[in-house]
């Protein structure tokens, strides 16, 4: 059960990553960022950063944990990591909007990363405990 949880969080998370991103992007109508094809490209590499963290929680959530430490990081960190960054988005789409909000799709994932890290390195300290 907790693995589809996860699942299901970390890809509605990434959807509405990317849909905070196009939205706040506006690749449409005239704007000068998007005349030539390599403006798309860098949103395109914008968007795969973005939401690797995210894909990252989709593979941890496909490996099974024997005991129920290992689960509850994984819910946590899944929790942390996937609602912190929609948080994080949706401040500086909507409640903070500034002409450099879109950097923060170029910082969040930083710590993102951060975080992932740190509950991966609990997952294997709990993981040796048990052997």
């Amino acid at each position: 059960m907790s693995s589809t949880a996860n699942r299901l969080i970390a890809l509605s998370a990434a959807l509405v990553t990317l849909t905070l991103m196009i939205s706040m992007a506006r690749p449409w109508g005239y704007n000068s960022a998007y005349q030539t094809a390599s403006g798309y490209a860098w949103l395109l590499g914008i968007a795969v950063w973005a939401t690797l963290p995210y894909l990252t929680l989709l593979f941890m959530a496909c490996k099974e944990f024997r005991s129920k430490v290992n689960k509850i990081v994984n819910i946590c960190g899944t929790l942390v990591v996937a609602l912190g960054g929609v948080a994080l988005y949706l401040d500086a789409a909507f409640l903070h909007r500034d002409p450099q909000g879109g950097l923060v799709f170029m910082a969040v994932p930083l710590y993102q990363w951060l975080t992932l890290a740190f509950f991966a390195g609990f997952q294997v300290l709990f993981r040796k405990s048990q052997s």
